[in-house]
């Protein structure tokens, strides 16, 4: 029987776009999240992120062999600091930690982070102190030191995401399994509207504008699909921006030569 693709967070949004494609392609899938992914024949195992104990539960009743894992849930700055930060970073990466060993070489780890990593204010002292934060009681004193609210820690886990996927990379490099983050820019999702609440109604406009849409679920998890697969077998460490040209935008509108530019 083929090892099954772990998906958290399947239930809906990119998640759930991702299961689909991955059982429309005929690959088994599992999906871990608080509900059932409604994908027909697709197995769920209720995990919450959040809880140590509920991950280590889902574990258990995961198969002995892994193909590969996709780390999509995820939660926005609308929640505390501590959930965003213990779902964010410290589940996704328990989670991992406990998947490996049923891994083999071609195996992959793919991590849903967010183009919101680069608004990220903590210094990358804070960051390097984040990333050793091992439980909840780790994470308490770490946020204790850098008081934040719910946006900004959105904002910070992704950073840590990012750089943690990095680190990891260059870890399994010897056991041939490769780790990559993939970062949207903002996405049509069922936590859309606590993405403006969180991040400003305006400031989602003007990303919205200056590409003409936000992203699409399907887009995301046709990416982070790809980068699962053997067909991306010599890309690893590094991060994908998914955001339809917002970077280029942004790049563009501080270029003295943007406007001398001929098509």
């Amino acid at each position: 029987m083929t090892a099954p693709i772990i998906v958290t967070g399947a239930g809906s949004g990119i998640g759930l776009a991702l299961a689909e494609q991955l059982h429309r392609s005929g690959i088994p899938v599992i999906a871990l999240d608080r509900r059932d992914c409604p994908v027909e024949s697709v197995r769920t195992v209720l995990c919450d992120l959040s809880n140590p104990e509920s991950i280590d539960s889902a574990v258990a009743a995961l198969p002995s062999q892994i193909a590969a894992l996709a780390n999509v849930a995820g939660v926005p700055g609308t929640a505390p600091a501590q959930t965003v930060l213990s779902v964010n970073l410290l589940g996704a990466r328990r989670l991992t930690e406990q998947l490996l060993p049923r891994m083999a070489s071609g195996a992959a780890v793919v991590n849903v982070a967010s183009v919101a990593a680069h608004r990220n204010t903590q210094p990358p002292e804070a960051i390097d102190e984040l990333l050793q934060a091992r439980d909840l009681a780790a994470l308490d004193r770490w946020l204790a030191t850098h008081p934040i609210e719910g946006p900004a820690a959105y904002d910070t886990s992704k950073r840590a995401l990012v750089d943690w996927t990095q680190l990891l990379a260059a870890k399994l490099t010897t056991r041939g399994i490769r780790a990559l983050s993939v970062s949207p820019g903002p996405v049509e999702t069922p936590i859309l509207a606590d993405f403006e609440a969180s991040m400003g109604a305006e400031s989602m406009k003007r990303s919205q504008a200056a590409v003409g849409r936000h992203g699409y679920p399907h887009e995301i998890a046709a990416v982070v699909a790809f980068v699962l697969s053997s067909a991306a077998s010599w890309l690893n460490g590094i991060d994908i921006p998914v955001e339809g040209g917002l970077y280029a935008t942004r790049a563009a509108a501080n270029s003295p030569v943007f406007e001398g530019l001929t098509l």
